[in-house]
């Protein structure tokens, strides 16, 4: 019987490969907005007080323009930056008088970053009470939360670290509609989405 973890990444490997076939004969643009509209009509996104989305690449679904609405909206935003050296990530705060390109370089794994410059979400009790939606992405979801990650566990560790700010975090899975599995192996660390938006 294979290890989850072997499990795990046998399923990368054949959800990379759907990942590829999905956006070489589906329209990129279009089905990514229709799970962005999903997310800018949902409750979590109107009650939120932060909304940290991701920088989006090779064929993960955009989430960009929710962070623009968020903005527009007086909310804070903010996308993840990797720890040089580390296997965990912080989330720097996107400033809305800035245009967008200028607070974005490319970073570790060849994945854009917002550039050291901006100001840093510092995770401390200053966060209690706060309402975060966090969308997450990812290789592979279930309809009831269950997530497949790149194999890193940058998520789970950030998560878990803010959770213990006493926020009250919403996880929402963003993801194309090819990556809607019937169940996934999962580990005991291994974060639940509360949603999962999809196209």
């Amino acid at each position: 019987m294979p290890t989850v973890a072997e499990q795990k990444n046998e399923l990368r490997t054949r959800m990379k490969q759907t990942l590829r076939d999905y956006c070489a004969m589906h329209d990129f643009v279009q089905a990514s907005e229709r799970a962005r509209q999903k997310v800018l009509d949902s409750a979590c996104f109107a009650q939120a007080d932060i909304v940290l989305g991701y920088l989006f690449h090779g064929d993960e679904a955009d989430c960009t323009a929710v962070l623009y609405r968020a903005l527009a909206k007086e909310k804070i935003a903010g996308v993840p930056r990797v720890v040089p050296h580390t296997s965990d990530m912080d989330f720097y705060l996107l400033d809305g008088t800035l245009p967008f390109g200028d607070q974005i370089e490319r970073g570790a794994f060849g994945i854009s970053e917002p550039v050291i410059s901006l100001e840093k979400l510092t995770l401390s009790p200053s966060l209690s009470q706060k309402r975060v939606l966090m969308l997450v992405p990812g290789l592979a979801f279930t309809t009831d939360g269950k997530r497949l990650g790149r194999g890193k566990g940058f998520y789970d560790r950030f998560i878990t670290r803010l959770r213990k700010t006493g926020a009250h975090v919403t996880l929402a899975g963003f993801c194309f509609p090819c990556q809607i599995v019937s169940d996934l192996p999962v580990d005991a660390h291994d974060e639940r989405m509360d949603v999962v938006f999809t196209a």
